[in-house]
């Protein structure tokens, strides 16, 4: 297919959204901090940043779906270093519906600095799931939430193979218009 049906193909598709039920919408950044507590490893703390630029309106509200990258900071006492702060990158899809919950489905890497002045670097051999779902019960920004993932491996020198974060979390949406309809 040449470049000039492919922009045309695509122009068509804009289109038909524009047109249909599903809404595009280019401010729909939402960063995010949080603060929690992993079971059997102790405190976690991170930032976020959530893009939701298709609004999909399902008659009974709306649905924000795009992408997601965060940034997660745990202590862990750790089997081979003394304690110390492990951190997790991840990215992958979210969901924002009625702007109360909010799923996130991807992926997640761990690095540990380590040594004098931290100047060595572990990375966990493999990439790994991430599952994260939290609610806002006041539909004000502030969530609760739960986030279920895998930061190592045995050569990581990890106390813990499955991170069970319960957390909580302040969820800024730039784009104020996004759920007006369902807030009503």
């Amino acid at each position: 297919m040449n470049t000039r049906k492919t922009s045309l193909l695509l122009l068509l598709l804009f289109l038909t959204m524009r047109t249909s039920a599903i809404d595009l919408r280019y401010g729909a950044v939402i960063p995010g901090i949080h603060l929690g507590y992993i079971f059997n490893a102790g405190i976690s703390f991170g930032a976020e940043v959530n893009y939701t630029p298709l609004v999909f309106n399902t008659g009974s509200g709306k649905t924000a779906t795009g992408v997601y990258t965060s940034l997660n900071y745990f202590h862990s006492k750790g089997e081979m270093y003394r304690a110390t702060l492990y951190h997790t990158f991840s990215a992958g899809m979210v969901g924002f519906s009625n702007n109360a919950f909010m799923f996130k489905a991807g992926v997640c890497k761990s690095v540990l600095r380590w040594g004098r002045e931290n100047r060595n670097k572990t990375k966990s051999k493999k990439i790994t799931p991430d599952i994260d779902l939290s609610y806002a019960p006041f539909k004000n920004g502030a969530f609760i939430g739960y986030r279920f993932y895998f930061p190592g491996n045995a050569c990581f020198g990890l106390d813990i193979d499955t991170a069970h974060l319960l957390y909580g979390a302040y969820r800024y949406n730039a784009d104020r218009h996004l759920f007006q309809e369902s807030d009503d």
